[in-house]
């Protein structure tokens, strides 16, 4: 791939680079205090895509670095019920919502999905 470092050890580098990116975030995403105003962009539901897209890409990211499925999933999956119940009991200017835990969890399928149907290693 073009830009794509030769040397494994600076790819596996890069790899967790986003890994680390895509979660710090989702962090600042999952738990503000204030979400920036979308403006003009907004629309219904902007929230669940943003919840969607909050977890599908860092599940994405572990997807392309960890060396089995579950070691990306496990923690995604728990990580969806967890965020919800951290801004419902204990962020003041947030709440929990069970249709942003439904997106959350879509959003962990969808990068699951996107991991699988993208991984090079298997594809002729």
């Amino acid at each position: 791939m073009i830009g794509e470092p030769a040397d494994p050890r600076r790819r596996a580098a890069a790899g967790w680079i986003v890994v680390v990116v895509a979660l710090a975030l989702q962090m600042w995403g999952l738990y503000t205090t204030s979400p920036p105003d979308p403006g003009p962009l907004s629309f219904p539901g902007l929230d669940k895509v943003v919840h969607l897209v909050l977890f599908a890409v860092p599940t994405w990211a572990l997807m392309r670095v960890v060396p089995k499925p579950w070691m990306a999933l496990t923690p995604m999956l728990m990580h969806v019920p967890i965020s919800e119940l951290v801004q419902h009991f204990w962020i003041a200017e947030r709440s929990g919502d069970v249709l942003d835990a439904l997106a959350g969890l879509l959003g962990v399928a969808v990068g699951w999905w996107t991991a699988v149907r993208t991984d090079t290693d298997t594809r002729p």
